[in-house]
């Protein structure tokens, strides 16, 4: 199976643990993993940690700073991949309610900019973009083992056995067999006196014996 690693960067984003968490969860399933995520809060950090990421992996996530400023995420691409001289290929995403998104194709790398909405990032993902991903990376989705309902149900009725057994024991042990136990260790302690008496008696014999 092909895995695919991918970086996030967010960019005047406020929300990253939030997102990071719903962008894994829903790319993990489809053999993709996130190798490390960072934060840029200046267009020279972004286009730096962006140039970075590039050099280290095929995908970059960016989150954040569509805001059509000056110091836009938009205008940060536009400024740092102006510079090489690859083809690249722009899909401008938008959703159903006016909301933007970008994938960007170089070669064998995949740029995606999401806005700074958590569920607007899961609703392309789930929309468009995974299934574009698997084709372009050629991935399979990782299926979780899910046991039958039948094996649920024995494996609880298992654990509650088991607790009832356990229950039990412990009430039969603070009931009256005690004494039983007591009684017992009573004629052990009795047993192995009769037999320290016994071996004195025999060394008793044979020192007597060495001087006769």
């Amino acid at each position: 199976m092909i895995f695919l690693d991918y970086e996030i960067i967010f960019y005047h984003s406020g929300r990253t643990a939030e997102i990071e968490n719903a962008i894994n969860q829903r790319l993990e399933q489809s053999g993709m993993h996130m190798s490390q995520s960072a934060a840029a809060v200046s267009p020279t950090e972004l286009a730096d940690m962006l140039s970075d990421s590039l050099d280290r992996t095929d995908m970059v996530i960016i989150v954040g700073g569509l805001d059509g400023g000056r110091q836009s995420t938009e205008n940060v691409l536009s400024s740092v991949l102006s510079t090489n001289g690859s083809e690249m290929k722009s899909n401008k995403i938008v959703d159903d309610n006016g909301n933007t998104a970008y994938m960007i194709r170089c070669l064998e790398q995949t740029i995606l900019v999401f806005p700074d909405e958590t569920d607007v990032i899961t609703s392309m993902l789930d929309a468009k973009i995974i299934s574009e991903l698997t084709k372009i990376y050629k991935l399979k989705s990782v299926e979780k083992h899910k046991p039958p309902i039948d094996e649920i149900a024995s494996e609880l009725d298992r654990q509650l056995s088991g607790i009832s057994r356990t229950r039990t024991s412990i009430a039969v042990a603070d009931s009256k067999p005690k004494e039983k136990s007591f009684i017992g260790f009573k004629i052990s302690i009795a047993v192995l006196t009769a037999l320290a008496a016994v071996q004195l008696i025999v060394a008793a014999c044979i020192y007597l014996m060495n001087f006769m």
